[in-house]
């Protein structure tokens, strides 16, 4: 199995596919754009063709879900009931003057320029932005998976057992397979916050296939999270392999079986299911450096879907910029379309604040820049050029 840490991204090149120069448009003449999906690459892409190309393109979003909900903050769920933040998408819509469509895309006839939606129902375009994320995938049998419905439930429940006489012991797992593994590090660091805010006896254990932890942010990042992790007493096992026995316990590599009372794991990726888009396996998207799908002329995509090695939030909203000035330029926006340029930005929460970092995927050998001071504004979970004040003007 290939590594994915830093070595692997310190050579980090993008493939680009040849690409097209913009079809401009007469400046009268509206752009029908079909944006499929509903999380942050679907929504940073409208904002940015309503502020590149404004009335020149009429947007159409078709989503199933009637809100776009910001996941980054899933992992305070367990001890804020009400952190996560949802925003109707039919508010969306107004704001944005565009229509929204409540199915889910299926296929896509790229000869008639038209898709299928699970309702049944075909819908035109003259050009296709597919922001449909990935599939998500618990791999570990028996645990509790990040995102899930029910699982910050069951992880405050299994904490608060007050019948049991030994500390509670919660076992927090990033799989192989996973690129971007912020989440269990700040869950496990939340959790550890918790607990002693709440007297509770915890014994808390972060397991990672990774060589090191947050190994994609570089090695200072590493340092940070493996520091950051001991100063709450939590204890990692890296590049180490677990999954969940039966009878309360699980199995980890070189260490045996041993008793839990829950265990919470991050999901693998996998590519989307479109007909005319991926064969019966799925598989992630290629695309070209200005994020048109290989070989196509009018289809594009961007975010989890696509073939890029790492999954993350920030660079979905770079990806949909990228897409967003190449149609914008296309519906005749005086824009000259740049190629995806990947800038990781994270903030760690830490349960004792937050840590920003930044690393340029660009770069050869990239550095990482870490402040407890903001590296970007507004210092949002996501750094997406629009999504980041679009999101914090709603809720202020």
């Amino acid at each position: 199995m290939p590594r994915q840490g830093e070595a692997a991204y310190d050579a980090l090149i993008l493939e680009a596919s040849p690409s097209h120069e913009p079809n401009h448009r007469h400046p009268d003449a509206e752009l029908r754009v079909l944006i499929a999906g509903g999380g942050v690459a679907a929504l940073e892409a409208m904002l940015a063709l309503r502020a590149m190309a404004a009335e020149r393109v009429e947007l159409r979003l078709l989503a199933a879900s009637p809100d776009f909900v910001y996941r980054p903050l899933q992992v305070l769920e367990p001890f804020e009931a009400d952190a996560v933040v949802r925003v109707p998408w039919s508010e969306i819509a107004n704001t944005l003057e565009l229509t929204h469509i409540a199915d889910e895309l299926v296929g896509v006839d790229h000869d008639g320029h038209v898709v299928r939606t699970a309702g049944g129902h075909l819908s035109e375009y003259d050009v296709l932005l597919l922001a449909v994320g990935a599939r998500r995938r618990s791999v570990i049998p028996g645990a509790l998976t990040i995102g899930e419905p029910g699982t910050s439930s069951s992880l405050r429940a299994a904490l608060s057992d007050t019948d049991s006489q030994r500390p509670r012991r919660i076992g927090f797992v990033s799989p192989p397979g996973v690129s971007w593994t912020l989440a269990i590090y700040e869950l496990a660091l939340l959790t550890a916050r918790w607990a002693d805010a709440a007297g509770v006896d915890a014994e808390l254990v972060v397991f990672t296939a990774e060589a090191q932890p947050l190994e994609v942010m570089g090695s200072d990042a590493s340092e940070l999270a493996r520091r950051t992790l001991g100063e709450h007493g939590i204890r990692l096992r890296t590049g180490t392999l677990a999954t969940v026995l039966a009878d309360g316990r699980m199995w980890v590599d070189g260490e045996g079986s041993m008793a839990v009372d829950a265990v919470v794991a991050l999901p693998r990726l996998e590519g989307p299911r479109i007909d005319g888009i991926t064969d019966e396996r799925g598989g992630f998207i290629r695309v070209d450096e200005h994020g048109r799908v290989q070989g196509e002329t009018d289809v594009y995509a961007a975010g989890d879907a696509i073939d890029f090695p790492v999954k993350q939030g920030g660079l979905a909203t770079q990806q949909a910029d990228t897409v967003a000035a190449h149609i914008a330029a296309r519906a005749g926006a005086d824009i000259e379309p740049m190629p995806f340029a990947p800038v990781l930005r994270a903030t760690l929460l830490t349960g004792d604040g937050s840590r920003f970092l930044r690393r340029d995927l660009t770069k050869r050998h990239p550095l990482t820049d870490i402040d407890d001071r903001p590296l970007w504004w507004p210092p949002a979970k996501i750094a997406g050029q629009h999504l980041a004040p679009y999101l914090a003007a709603l809720t202020s």
